[in-house]
């Protein structure tokens, strides 16, 4: 409507409009969203899928596939080369196995030492309480590496403590702690 003192126009929104113009904005955010999440989970899904189509698949021969070697079918038990069987509908296609000279017998690792029942009296620094125990040796290997005393001790609630220590006097107490945290490193003093 045009104002006749002014000349100039007034715009009048009423309370639907207002309610209108918020639901449409809401839908726009709720698109936006879903469109949001749509893209993050996929490539989410894509990442472990490449990972795992790469394991599956043979490393392919570098003189081309027409120089592989053919993996010839596997046999049943107790048939010889030439004997044919019948499929069973209930049994069920057996995946073609490598011969023998491809298999290469996995590495294993010793079993990890177990985490000491009790440590030495005295003053130490408490680098890390965990429940995995992987990550508590990871941690306990690169103190070593810094050369300090360090080692493991069972905590509450299945938790391994990291304890650098022990040590008697102050001095050397707020020595290591400097060197720890200027590692990274939040020391938490614990007495044993």
């Amino acid at each position: 409507m045009k104002n006749k003192e002014t000349g100039e126009f007034e715009l009048l929104v009423g309370n639907g409009q207002i309610i209108s113009g918020f639901f449409i904005l809401a839908l726009l955010l709720a698109v936006f969203f879903a469109m949001g999440y749509i893209v993050a989970r996929a490539k989410y899904q894509q990442e472990p899928g490449a990972a795992t189509t790469l394991a599956a698949s043979p490393p392919s021969d570098s003189r081309g596939p027409a120089a592989a070697p053919a993996i010839p079918p596997a046999t049943p038990p107790g048939a010889q080369q030439g004997d044919t069987a019948k499929p069973d509908g209930d049994a069920q296609p057996q995946p073609p196995t490598r011969p023998a000279q491809d298999v290469k017998p996995e590495k294993t690792e010793p079993p990890p030492e177990p985490v000491p029942a009790e440590t030495p009296q005295g003053i130490y620094w408490q680098i890390s309480a965990t429940v995995n125990q992987d990550a508590a040796r990871a941690l306990l290997q690169t103190i070593k590496d810094m050369g300090l005393p360090v080692t493991l001790s069972p905590g509450p609630n299945n938790f391994t403590r990291v304890l650098v220590g022990p040590y008697s006097d102050t001095a050397t107490l707020a020595h290591v702690k400097t060197q720890l945290e200027n590692a990274g490193l939040h020391p938490v003093k614990h007495t044993q």
